[in-house]
This record gives structure tokens, C-alpha cells and sequence, in this order.
């Protein structure tokens, strides 16, 4: 089941969750970039979704603790 998140940083501009594969991808400024994570457990997505700084979780505990891409 996929979960979507949205908020009102200057640079992240939204995310999605798939609860099943654990995939989590965050879109990142105004041309679109995503950046997909794998294998992010149901905490680390729920602690940036009630984050209040999205973009200080996502550097603290996502970003470079998941294996990653750009798209």
C-alpha cells in the first residue's frame, strides 16, 4: 500500500511510501527530481511524516542510510 506525504519545506516538496517494498521516494525541488530509497522501515516514514523540519529528517536519517538513486 502506497502512503503519500506532503509538506511545506522550501525544497522537499512531497514523498511517497510502499509499505510492502519499503521503497520511499522524495520529490526534491521545482524540476522534479525524485530520490528513491529502498528498504526504509515503517518508523524512519512515519517519524518524516511528523517531522517538523522534513528536509533536517531527511538528511539525518534517510538520506545515506538507505541504499539510494536518483531518478
Amino acid at each position: 500500500m502506497a502512503e503519500e506525504s506532503f509538506s511545506g519545506s522550501s525544497w522537499i516538496k512531497g514523498a511517497k511510501y510502499d509499505t510492502e517494498t519499503q521503497v520511499m521516494q522524495v520529490y526534491i525541488g521545482d524540476k522534479g527530481e525524485v530520490y528513491e530509497s529502498v528498504g526504509v522501515d515503517g518508523d524512519t516514514w512515519t517519524g518524516f511524516k511528523n517531522a517538523s523540519s522534513k528536509g533536517k529528517y531527511f538528511n539525518r536519517f534517510i538520506k545515506g542510510q538507505y541504499s539510494s538513486s536518483d531518478l
